[in-house]
């Protein structure tokens, strides 16, 4: 513990587990400070599992060492929840309120009623109002916090700003349904449909215009995807298209394979990745999508990390449908492996997503 702070520093640059992180930050107050003033760096995702009954603990499931960990969360408790890489999770209840709350921190941002989104998909019941909450920056280091909402039953865009009073619904005359979003090079892109590509502006404060700029991969090439996913690198615009098929009778998906297109911006079309992913690992399920270099943690290259995010299936309020197709696709072997982490039984509004642990 009095050890001066530039050697501390230099202890900590060397880490790659949040949880040596946590172990560092409790040897003093001189380590603690050191560790919050270092700039974050990428981190493995935890697997935060499905809610337990009568309790306000909620498990991690940890890729770094395979074992199980416990937060009290009791704000959590009877709602659904969406990951983000930022340390923060998205969470709707049955009282159709939505917070932004820090997993580590237990700060809370409340978000915009959902009163503009509810009108337009009055159906639906609140767990499977909207289907994907985006949170594409820090709510701790950004101030113009943009959360996106992807909801109803065609898939419609809203999105939110900090101090923004109500979500503001992107006009979408042409019927295109949203599948994700994401942030690369300052630009916000859509993957919509089976795969086409559009370019976002959002105007302030409630206007937005979608852009058409690339049509989806040929039919020849890809069949109806299950799920579609968009991620971004430093260098790079990826479209992650899912395939699988639901098993009926045992009340879950499975997962088969996943195909990978990168965009060629000079010819604006999608060109397949084969069997690499470059220095990257893929996380996708429900909120964010996203990548890590791999050369910086410990964590296996070109492959995808997935959660179960079908909901298409879950119609009756108290009957849990899925939650059980989670694991990790090898790109360059072709095969799915699935995730050690026991046993986990899925409330009907309570499914498995990633989210980066963090202290900041």
């Amino acid at each position: 513990s009095e050890l001066p702070p530039e050697v501390v520093r230099e202890i900590v640059n060397r880490l790659h587990t949040f949880q040596d992180f946590i172990a560092v930050a409790g040897v003093s107050r001189t380590w603690r400070s050191v560790c919050l003033s270092i700039s974050r760096r990428p981190q493995l995702p935890w697997l935060m599992l499905s809610e337990t009954l009568s309790t306000d603990m909620r498990h991690f499931f940890s890729l770094c060492d395979n074992n199980r960990y416990q937060l009290l969360l009791s704000e959590v408790q009877g709602k659904r929840c969406w990951g983000s890489p930022h340390g923060w999770i998205v969470t709707l209840g049955p009282d159709y309120e939505t917070h932004l709350l820090h997993l580590m921190k237990r700060v809370q941002i409340a978000l915009p009623p959902l009163n503009t989104i509810r009108t337009l998909a009055a159906t639906e019941e609140w767990f499977c109002l909207v289907h994907k909450f985006i949170l594409l920056n820090d709510p701790s280091q950004d101030s113009s916090l943009l959360v996106i909402a992807i909801f109803g039953p065609v898939n419609r865009l809203a999105f939110a700003r900090r101090g923004q009073g109500q979500w503001a619904i992107v006009t979408n005359p042409d019927i295109l349904k949203f599948n994700d979003v994401a942030c690369f090079n300052d630009q916000l892109y859509g993957l919509c449909d089976n795969g086409k590509l559009v370019c976002l502006e959002l105007d302030a404060p409630l206007a937005a215009e979608v852009l058409v700029i690339a049509p989806q991969p040929s039919e020849e090439e890809v069949s109806v995807p299950q799920k579609l996913y968009l991620v971004e690198t430093s260098e790079n615009l990826y479209g992650i298209f899912r395939y699988g098929f639901h098993i009926p009778s045992e009340m879950r998906h499975e997962t088969t394979y996943f195909l990978v297109y990168k965009l060629n911006f000079g010819e604006l079309a999608w060109e397949e990745v084969t069997d690499d992913l470059e220095d990257f690992s893929v996380f996708v399920g429900g909120g964010n999508s996203w990548c890590i270099p791999t050369s910086t943690i410990f964590c296996r290259s070109n492959c995808i990390y997935f959660t179960d995010d079908n909901w298409e299936w879950q119609r009756y309020p108290g009957v849990a449908y899925g939650g059980r197709d989670v694991g990790v696709f090898n790109m360059a072997q072709r095969v799915v492996q699935r995730l050690p982490f026991g046993k986990d039984n899925p409330r009907f509004y309570s499914r498995p997503i990633w989210v980066t642990p963090t202290m900041l």
